[in-house]
């Protein structure tokens, strides 16, 4: 292992492909980025719907961010920060998430300083915008599925993690049905469904962010325990969800989409399966959220331990003593800070690495994610006695 040089600091790297063996290497502050017409370039940080208007997200301003506002208040049911960047027209979902984009998404994640940890994303194209033919998604959110993948990898690099919900704007309904979870990007997730008929899923994005915040991270959009959502009427595309056979919404969800559906024996609809567009161990959004906040519990823990000393052997690899303390120490803040939102977690200071000639140590975090029951499989049937 090579000295590093520079200023002190923290790397991590986030494992994939654990959830294959036994053991699996803060909570959710949102914002949302879209399309304005008078706030643009803006960053806005708002507390409720009352207090967005003032501050100038209004119906008559700001028509299309004002309903985004809305249903994310609306469903959320109370007041909590929610920091917002509006965007020029012309500006596409592709290039909100370029990350060598000054005015995109980067802008605003910067502005932050890492409070963010997941943002809805949300477009409203001027009337001259035509979509590509032959597609079920608009085209460009196909890309920006593809473009966000760089940008997530930045800001988990820079231990400021986040997640991204992306609206599905649907180009053609009868087109072959494009599959997120074939884009290897845990970082974003496609939201399909709105409240009205045209295509658009601004409101499914509002609704899919609220619903992330409102909770804590380990907990799912689509949650039985949380009642329906708060609104009244779902479309995909221009069909109604009640116009899907089932089987149909199984296909979407299947091909890695976030979608709303109804529940047998309860009224309202309610999120499905939380999907990011990845089928590897960051699948669904929880465990994206819950590996976050404990990339961010971890760092916290050791960013006080940069430049301290620790006693080494004749090889110049760390003390075993030493390194169980440093265990110990984190171990007993990510306990503290995942309590009941996780199985298990453990930590790992090897003890083989030349601290003398690189002064570089190493922390390896393990957590071990809660199981949901997504699918649950009730055997029924006739007895002659009980």
């Amino acid at each position: 292992m090579a000295q590093e040089t520079g200023t002190p600091k923290v790397t991590t790297v986030v494992a994939s492909g654990n959830l294959k063996r036994q053991l699996q290497i803060l909570d959710s502050v949102g914002a949302l980025m879209g399309t304005a017409e008078t706030k643009i370039g803006v960053i806005e940080t708002v507390y409720n719907y009352d207090d967005a208007v003032s501050k100038g997200y209004t119906v008559a301003a700001e028509p299309f961010l004002n309903k985004a506002i809305e249903v994310f208040y609306q469903e959320l049911g109370g007041n909590k920060a929610l920091t917002i960047l509006g965007v020029e027209d012309t500006m596409t979902l592709t290039q909100m998430v370029t990350s060598t984009n000054a005015n995109g998404l980067k802008k605003l994640l910067n502005s932050a300083q890492g409070e963010i940890t997941i943002v809805g994303l949300i477009r409203k194209p001027s009337e001259v915008y035509e979509m590509p033919e032959d597609h079920f998604l608009d085209k460009d959110v196909e890309d920006a599925l593809l473009a966000s993948k760089t940008l997530g990898q930045y800001q988990q690099s820079i231990n400021k993690p986040v997640r991204m919900l992306i609206e599905g704007r649907i180009a053609d309904l009868e087109a072959d049905l494009f599959k997120p979870n074939t884009v290897g990007n845990g970082f974003a997730g496609v939201v399909l469904g709105s409240d009205l008929n045209d295509g658009s899923g601004a409101s499914g994005v509002a609704l899919a962010l609220a619903r992330a915040v409102k909770y804590q991270c380990h907990v799912k959009i689509g949650n039985g325990q949380n009642g329906p959502l708060t609104i009244s009427e779902v479309f995909i595309g221009d069909k109604s969800i009640q116009d899907y056979y089932p089987e149909e919404l199984d296909d979407f969800a299947k091909a890695g989409y976030i979608i709303m559906h109804r529940r047998d024996g309860s009224a309202g609809y309610y999120f499905a399966r939380d999907n990011m567009a990845t089928n590897d161990d960051f699948s669904i959004l929880v465990h994206g959220s819950i590996i976050d906040k404990a990339q961010r519990v971890g760092v916290a823990a050791a960013t006080p331990l940069l430049e301290t000393s620790v006693r080494v052997n004749a090889d110049g690899t760390i003390n075993a003593t030493d390194a169980k303390d440093l265990e110990e120490t984190i171990a007993q803040q990510l306990r503290s800070q995942l309590a009941g939102q996780v199985s298990n977690i453990d930590v790992n200071v090897p003890t083989d690495v030349d601290i003398i000639n690189t002064s570089t140590g190493a922390i390896e975090i393990a957590v071990l994610p809660l199981g949901y029951l997504t699918w649950i499989k009730v055997t029924i049937g006739l007895t002659a006695n009980l």
